[in-house]
This record gives C-alpha cells, sequence and structure tokens, in this order.
C-alpha cells in the first residue's frame, strides 16, 4: 500500500498503525516548517518495517500548497508504474476530489482511500493479510462488562491452577497451563489434547488428570 502522510494536517495522531507497515509498504510524509517534529517511535517504526520510505518538505508556503504536493506525487506515482491501492492521511475533506478523479474520470482506474491515520487506511484497504485481521480482532467492539466478567474467571483460574500444581513437579509450568485455560470454557477433550499437545503423553496425561478431579475449573 502508498501513504501519502499530510504531517503537517494529522501530526503523531495521523501516524497510529505504523509498526503495521511492512517490506510491501510506501510512505511519503509530507511535511512544512509548521510541524517538522515526530514521535521517535513512528519514525523508527516505519525503518523497522522495511518499507519504502521518502519525506517530502513543503518549500514555499502557500494556501493549500501541502495538499497539492500530494495530489502531484500521487499523479506522478500512479503515472508511473506504481500499482495497488494508495491511502492519504488527512483530516482534509478536499482530497474526496482526488479520490474522485481516480475513481470516475481515469481511463486506468485507480484506488485511493482517505483516513485519519496508518492504522484506519491499513483497514480500509481489507487486504487479505494477517495484519488486516489482527487489527480487526483488535477493534472488535466489546462490552465492558462482559469483557471484565470473562477477565475476573481468567483471574480466578489462575489462582486456582497455581495453587493445584504449587509443590508439585509442574509449578514452574503453571503459567503455560493457564494459557490452556483462557478464554471461554472448553471442552474436556479439547483441553485433554491441549495437555498432550503442549507437554507430551506423559506429563499432558499427569496435568490433566489433576484438573479434570478439581471441581473448580
Amino acid at each position: 500500500m502508498l501513504f501519502l502522510i499530510d504531517y503537517e494536517n494529522v501530526g503523531n495522531m495521523g501516524m497510529k498503525g505504523c509498526h503495521y507497515l511492512n517490506e510491501s509498504d510506501y510512505v511519503i510524509v509530507f511535511y512544512s516548517d509548521a510541524k517538522m517534529h515526530m514521535e521517535r517511535r513512528f519514525l523508527d517504526d516505519i525503518t523497522k518495517s522495511g518499507c519504502v520510505f521518502e519525506v517530502c518538505k513543503l518549500y514555499k508556503r502557500g494556501k493549500n500548497a501541502l495538499d497539492f504536493y500530494i495530489a502531484s506525487r500521487l499523479g506522478e506515482l500512479f503515472g508511473g508504474d506504481y500499482e495497488g491501492t494508495a491511502v492519504i492521511v488527512s483530516h482534509d475533506n478536499g482530497f474526496q476530489a482526488v479520490r474522485d478523479y481516480w475513481d470516475k474520470r481515469a481511463t486506468r482506474r485507480r484506488r485511493v482511500l482517505l483516513s485519519n491515520c496508518v492504522e484506519d487506511g491499513i483497514v480500509s484497504g481489507n487486504e487479505n493479510s494477517e495484519r488486516t485481521r489482527e487489527l480487526g480482532q483488535l477493534r472488535e467492539n466489546l462490552t465492558i462488562g462482559g469483557f471484565f466478567a470473562d477477565y475476573t474467571e481468567d483471574m480466578r483460574r489462575k489462582e486456582v491452577i497455581r495453587s493445584l500444581f504449587d509443590g508439585t513437579e509442574y509449578e514452574g509450568m503453571t503459567e503455560e497451563i493457564q494459557k490452556l485455560m483462557e478464554g471461554k470454557k472448553k471442552p474436556p477433550k479439547i483441553i485433554y489434547l491441549n495437555c498432550l499437545r503442549s507437554f507430551g503423553k506423559d506429563s499432558g496425561l499427569a496435568i490433566y488428570n489433576r484438573m479434570k478431579a478439581c471441581n473448580e475449573l
């Protein structure tokens, strides 16, 4: 994906999601003297991602000058050999015209998305990728009460498991055992198979039998 970031407009808030960038992305940050500082974490995320990274500083101030820079660079790349989705990261509604142009009038249709931050752009791109699936899960809306109830139950089970294996040869494995029990309550067969898979036949069976005999799990 191609990200054209109107940094003068969005600032650090627009950089949210930079840690999801990868080597297939192309990132261009457009900035000016009015806003020329960015938090180190975002710059580090961009460079660590392996993406193509470019910056473009405004040479001379003027009304909507940086917007024209962005539209010009997008046209330059689309007119060249760039294939794929472009995301303009900005709060400026004027970029809707740029999106509409490439969507409706160009002889060779190109896809342009508008977003408030890098993360929103990745989600809107709807790629068939691990990062899109991960963001979909992270952005899932949960009821606060329901989430807290699950959290409370997980904490209770962790304490039961800690006590259950305290003083046994498996007490150093309680964190791994706890992970098998996280989330919604699982059928005994699933717990049994997970124990064997995680701890081997002998230890897995011993751990499973101890948990099975406990009526608090």
